[in-house]
């Protein structure tokens, strides 16, 4: 299951060479180390250990390979370049930065003004949905970056520190986000897009691999465009990270989706519930992680339970994963009806 996953992720690699990156993944020198120690039976299946998709990706790349060349999307020659009413904003910036940007006024307002349009446009250009905000508005919910289970690799969770990731860490983050709809006539937010606008030292050939590879182990995508960059620094670069899975396709795995269950049945299910329900629940709904896809609990459990484990896990009650199968189990009922 774990090759057939991976070589639908790496379609180029050979059998022989993703076994051996495989291996290294588990924690092996070869995959002739692994086999014997299965082969054993002094390592059953079951108690393989956890997946080190780091581990795996640079074996794979000293196997020849260049994994991140999947991580990457390009866009149309046409958008490389920013339209001209973006251009006009980037140069309303530097008169801004260069005369006005330390004038204690309201000129500052102005400043906050062009970064905010420069988003507006960029966003409408790329369609990527809406500029985050300061409030959430009228959503009943907003999910943060999260784990694109269409392409997200396993391991993906060892990366993650209590339910969030950051792609370029040393340099800001903004956030589009689009709605999903709820059965009241309500929505909820997903992050669509984020963008980073890495400059000096975060502007770096390592910094911007290390960002690409964290874009692909949670199943996004990143494209360099530094000519749309609004950053003040003359050395910045921007970069585009999206989800690989589409909005509409999206929105056909959240019709019924489990998530969307709990979020609209949360009252009723929170109502009379113990300490430990209640910890499952709030975090089933409010982690961004949660596949929308699945319809089975083993694969809940598999894409979900057993990666997912910051290290606020250990504040998990015991009985969390038997509690997250009975909600399962409930949800499977109420969509069988």
């Amino acid at each position: 299951m774990l090759k057939s996953r991976l070589q639908l992720r790496f379609p180029d690699a050979k059998s022989a060479h993703l076994t051996e990156a495989i291996a290294a993944g588990l924690g092996f020198a070869t995959h002739a180390a692994l086999r014997s120690r299965m082969g054993n039976g002094s390592l059953p299946v079951m108690e393989l250990p956890p997946f080190n998709v780091v581990d795996f990706l640079e074996r794979l790349t000293a196997l020849g390979y260049d994994p991140r060349s999947s991580f990457l999307r390009p866009v149309a020659a046409d958008l490389v370049q920013p339209v001209p009413s973006f251009v006009d904003l980037q140069a309303s910036l530097r008169v801004w930065a260069a005369t006005l940007k330390s004038v204690k006024s309201d000129q500052i307002d102005w400043g906050r003004y062009l970064h905010q349009q420069c988003a507006s446009v960029f966003a409408d250009t790329h369609d990527l949905g809406a500029p985050e905000q300061s409030s959430m508005g009228n959503a009943a919910h907003r999910w943060y970056a999260g784990a694109d289970h269409s392409a997200c690799l396993p391991g993906w969770g060892a990366m993650v520190d209590s339910h969030f990731f950051r792609f370029h860490p040393g340099c800001s983050d903004l956030y589009f986000f689009r709605p999903l709809p709820l059965a009241n006539g309500g929505f909820v937010e997903y992050t669509s897009a984020v963008i980073a606008m890495p400059s000096k030292a975060s502007n770096t050939t390592d910094g911007l691999d290390s960002a690409e590879t964290m874009a692909g182990i949670f199943g996004w995508t990143c494209t360099s465009l530094p000519g749309w960059s609004w950053d003040s620094s003359s050395d910045s670069t921007l970069l585009l990270y999206r989800p690989s899975i589409s909005h509409s396709e999206r929105l056909r795995h959240w019709e019924g989706s489990f998530q969307r269950w709990l979020l609209e049945n949360q009252r009723q299910l929170l109502k009379g519930a113990g300490a430990s329900r209640r910890k499952v629940i709030e975090e089933l709904i409010s982690s961004p992680h949660v596949p929308v896809h699945v319809r089975s609990f083993e694969d809940f459990l598999s894409s979900y339970l057993r990666e997912d484990q910051p290290p606020t896990r250990s504040k998990r009650p015991e009985s969390f994963d038997g509690i997250s199968q009975r909600l399962f189990e409930m949800w499977l009922a109420a969509m069988s009806r």
